[in-house]
């Protein structure tokens, strides 16, 4: 691999620029505890989102907006995905989206940051921090810049107001009970002229 090919590391590395999220490369997955003892894994097939790398190395971003499409959501068993869908849940007819809006950054070491916003889950809106560790950004063969990063954090359902059969599947700990984990492939969008 030249020289030029090789990924640079780090979030130091990240070229400023309007990225915009590659949702065919991106992916958000889940685990959400089950009867107390098991886990059910899952993800949405479908998010959009668009960030912007500052030049201002403290606080790394300027804007970060991603959007799941609650319907998207598949845990390899229909009649569940259908129940997750409905009322008792996530009521996609009424929220069709779960978004999540940044309000910046803070290094947490050379190569990761943490990702501070609120996420909104039906009308509940709390403030999370993610864990953002960038892998690299590189040129694709395209010659666009990409970047790769992974971002999880830790949520409990009870504070987006989820409490359908929360005591049977989760107990009454308030520990959290769902981790979210996301891929993220996204790409450096071309200057705008003027």
């Amino acid at each position: 691999m030249s020289d030029e090919a090789r990924p640079a590391r780090g979030a130091s590395a990240l070229p400023v620029g309007a990225y915009r999220v590659d949702p065919v490369h991106t992916f958000a997955a889940f685990s959400v505890k089950h009867m107390i003892v098991g886990r059910v894994d899952g993800r949405f097939n479908t998010i959009a989102g668009t960030f912007v790398v500052s030049d201002d190395p403290d606080r790394r971003f300027d804007l970060i907006e991603v959007s799941l499409d609650a319907a998207s959501i598949d845990t390899q068993v229909e009649a569940r995905d259908q129940d997750l869908r409905s009322a008792r849940f996530f009521d996609t007819a009424v929220f069709p989206n779960l978004t999540f809006r940044g309000r910046g950054a803070e290094r947490s070491d050379e190569d990761g940051l943490v990702v501070s916003g609120d996420l909104t889950i039906r009308d509940a809106v709390q403030a999370v921090s993610f864990d953002f560790d960038v892998r690299g950004a590189t040129l694709d063969a395209h010659g666009r810049t990409r970047m790769g990063a992974t971002a999880t954090t830790a949520l409990s359902r009870r504070d987006f107001g989820l409490s359908t059969e929360l005591e049977q599947e989760s107990g009454d700990s308030d520990e959290p009970d769902v981790h979210v984990r996301l891929d993220i492939e996204a790409v450096l969008e071309p200057e705008d002229p003027q």
